[in-house]
């Protein structure tokens, strides 16, 4: 991995934090192939572009608003084939209420992105796993 590809990817992936704090979830979308698969913290596999976008459009108001109180950091960037890279990165989200009558949590967690390069040579990403630090489920009895 070179100098040039890293900082393309770290660049590409504060596009991705950026886009994501802001909801524009059409521009998100485009730095994954169309084929990428996308796991959710909760285990929801979606299988496309298309099925990752229209799953993150379908966020409640009250979540949305919280936003921008949502961090993103890159830990690691690993060459694992010519123009393929493996990267990880912990998130942050302080306060999140996943529903207004719950009590505010701090969120934690971390993606693991398969990221590889297109003909033109643009870094996208081919799969994620998001993985919520604490394991629970936003249901969970307390």
């Amino acid at each position: 991995m070179n100098e040039t590809d890293e900082r393309d990817i770290r660049h590409l992936l504060a596009t991705y934090t950026d886009l994501w704090v802001r909801h524009e979830m059409d521009a998100w979308g485009a730095l994954f192939t169309e084929d990428a698969d996308f796991i959710t913290h909760r285990g929801i596999w979606w299988r496309s572009r298309r099925e990752n976008v229209a799953g993150h459009k379908d966020v409640p108001d009250a979540v949305l608003a919280q936003k921008g109180d949502f961090t993103q950091e890159v830990l690691s960037i690993r060459s694992v084939a010519p123009d393929v890279a493996l990267v990880h990165t912990a998130w942050n989200w302080p306060g999140h209420r996943p529903r207004p009558s719950a009590a505010p949590e701090d969120r934690r967690g971390f993606v693991t992105l398969l990221l590889v390069r297109q003909p033109d040579g643009a870094w996208r990403i081919r799969a994620a796993h998001n993985t919520r630090e604490n394991g629970l489920d936003d249901f969970s009895a307390r």
